[in-house]
Parts: C-alpha cells; structure tokens; sequence
C-alpha cells in the first residue's frame, strides 16, 4: 500500500471521497509527500518520498490528471526512477505494493519545510529553462532536484538513498 501526504491545497485538487484524514501505518519508503503549486501559469505537484527525500515534480496538470492521480504518480515515479538510471527490476520490485493508493493529510513539517525549498529551486530552475515551445525540459530540472544535499540522509544525495533503500527490498 503506498500512501500519498497531501496538503489543503492538493487535497482540494483531488476530491477524493475515499480521503483519509487518519494516517496511515505505511512504511516510509512507500509513503510520499505532496505539494500543490503554480509555475508560468502551470499547475505543479511536487512529490518526495518520506524515507529518501527523493523528489520529483508533475508539471503542468490538467483536470482529467487530477481525477487519475493515483495513475499519473504511478507513471511518474517508473518515468524518474528510470531517467536516474535504476534498474527496472528495482522499480518493479518497489512497486508490486501499488496496488492500493490511500490519500491522507501531512504529518511531517521537516519535510513541508524541504519540499518548499525544493519547490523554489524547481520554479527557478523551470524559469531558466523554457525552451522556444513555452514549456521547460522538466527531466533536467527533475534530475537536478534529486542532487541536492540534505543533510539528514545517509547518503549525499537523495537519488543515491533511493537506490541504495530499493536494493534493501
């Protein structure tokens, strides 16, 4: 079971009636953080796991996203895995515990505090990127948010706690 932490404003996005405000028992490593945010007039969700601080950021999500979020972070998380070069036995070991996505409310103000700072570092990094197209190469910025210190972590950065937790399965 993998549980999705989500903020008052994600979770006014989502309406999801089977919204669960009691927190569930899930392991860290299949547990995530969400923030809502806005970026050149984009709808934005930045994820980060709660064991590994390992982060990502759905960019420009539509309605129809929204109502198909389990899906979406489920794509996303196989999509940046794979693009920091994990193996796909290990993404597909992590992920036979999919099965069932529960929504509840965040539980953990370091880590608001880190996806925060990670969320400014996205907007200034997605600012700099726009390509001609209008819209910036978001996988650079993904793989960019995921070498960043933090200090907490056992490993320097966060893709290489990731790694090293996925082997642990």
């Amino acid at each position: 079971m993998f549980t999705i932490q989500c903020t008052k404003k994600l979770e006014a996005k989502i309406k999801d009636p089977l919204f669960n405000k009691i927190q569930s028992q899930s392991p860290p490593l299949y547990t995530w953080h969400a923030n809502l945010f806005t970026s050149n007039r984009r709808k934005c969700v930045l994820l980060m796991n709660n064991q590994t601080r390992y982060n990502f950021i759905l960019y420009g999500l539509k309605k129809d996203d929204f109502r198909r979020f389990d899906h979406v972070i489920y794509e996303n998380i196989v999509e940046n895995l794979t693009a920091d070069g994990i193996g796909q036995s290990l993404i597909e070991e992590y992920l036979k515990n999919y099965k069932q996505v529960i929504y509840t409310k965040t539980s953990d103000r370091s880590i608001l505090g880190q996806i925060n700072e990670m969320i400014f570092v996205a907007k200034n990094e997605i600012e700099r990127n726009i390509s001609e197209i209008g819209d910036p190469a978001i996988d650079q910025v993904n793989r960019l948010l995921n070498r960043f210190i933090i200090l907490k972590l056992p490993k320097l950065y966060t893709v290489e706690t990731m790694y090293e937790a996925l082997q642990e399965l």
